[in-house]
């Protein structure tokens, strides 16, 4: 049986994939964990003959920690690159420490109300749809 932290692994693996599609040639390069669910993943491809890389922060806290902001900061390859900064982060979240040229994603299945951290769960349809009726398709002459 598969832990909590698991459950919430595959969600950012969820969100990653979404943002960073491997049909335009991302891939994960590697990541470290900062603390807790904080992440920062290493995202590359080649495109335009030079190596694009995307340090790409992730956390569920409420406000975006300046511990994640540090460790991406900190490290950062040399000008053979394109480098750019991003977080993914829940709904609502504060992201008033995370500086104005990083790009921000907000999560499809997280989001906070108030302090708490709830699950975007996908509407429920309330009324009942009649299957589609079969009409007989007449042949060509």
């Amino acid at each position: 049986m598969g832990s909590s932290q698991d459950v919430m692994r595959l969600y950012i693996t969820r969100e990653i994939s979404g943002n960073f599609s491997q049909t335009d040639g991302w891939s994960v390069a590697k990541s470290h964990t900062v603390s807790g669910y904080n992440q920062v993943f290493f995202i590359e491809r080649f495109y335009n003959g030079m190596k694009e890389l995307v340090k790409l922060g992730v956390t569920f806290d409420r406000v975006v920690p300046q511990g994640l902001i540090d460790s991406m900061t900190t490290g950062t390859p040399g000008s053979q690159r394109q480098n750019r900064f991003e977080v993914i982060v829940p709904k609502n979240t504060d992201i008033s420490a995370v500086p104005a040229s990083w790009k921000i994603h907000y999560m499809n299945t997280f989001g906070y109300e108030g302090d708490s951290l709830v699950w975007n769960k996908k509407p429920v349809r309330k009324e009942k749809v009649e299957p589609a009726k079969k009409h007989a398709v007449p042949k060509p002459a």
